[in-house]
Formats: structure tokens, sequence, C-alpha cells
């Protein structure tokens, strides 16, 4: 999927395929670009309102995710008590496994996810 300037700017969240959804009071839409074969691999757009998100657990995150944020941005407080706050312009990789707190009052970021172990199913 190649991606105008103008539809980073939000015209992408108008497309038929824009997922719509209301998490918590949240609105979020997510418009996927790519996901692989095997769906260990994928790439999109995604908008959020603002929101509070625990990521917990023996598990934690899912998958490593890449972010780069177009508007907006986040502050995250790891399970360690380490503060990374990122905002717009700027990018972070969350590893598979992390843990923590994800707050935000609100953006729109390109992100990239892969998880090795999807490719076992």
């Amino acid at each position: 999927m190649k991606l105008s300037k103008a539809d980073l700017d939000g015209a992408v969240f108008n497309r038929k395929d824009a997922q719509k959804s209301v998490e918590n009071g949240t609105q979020m839409t997510d418009v996927v670009g790519f996901t692989s074969p095997d769906k260990a691999y994928q790439t999109g757009v995604f908008k959020s309102g603002p929101s509070h998100e625990v990521i917990k657990g023996p598990q934690g995150l899912a998958y490593t995710e890449f972010l780069y944020f177009l508007s907006g941005g986040v502050k995250l407080t790891s399970s360690d008590g380490s503060v990374l706050n990122v905002g717009t312009g700027e990018a972070v990789t969350l590893p598979k496994g992390w843990t923590g707190q994800f707050d935000t009052q609100g953006y729109t970021k390109l992100y990239v996810t892969y998880s090795a172990e999807d490719t076992k199913q």
C-alpha cells in the first residue's frame, strides 16, 4: 500500500477497509497495509483518542512493534518504572514481552509488528 501525504494527514481513515472500533470509550481506527502470509509481519496506520492501557501478564506485548508518530504521542511507563515520552516525528520499538502502561491524549502512528511465534501456525 502506497500512502500519500494527504493519506497520512488523515484521508487514509476514510477508506472502506478502515476498521473502526471503540474500546473503553476510546475511538480507534486501524488501516492494515500489509499482512504476511504467515501473519507474523504486519504494517499499517492507526489512530487513537485518549486512552490508558496496561500491558501485563506473563506474556506481555504479544509482538515486537515499531511505532512512528505522525501526530500526538505516548507516555510509556515500563514495569521497571522507567518512563519514555515519544511524540510527533519520533519513533520507538517495543520488544515482544514488554510490560507497562501506555498513556496518551491521542495519536496517529505508522506501525510495523512482528512475532516469530506466529510462523509456527
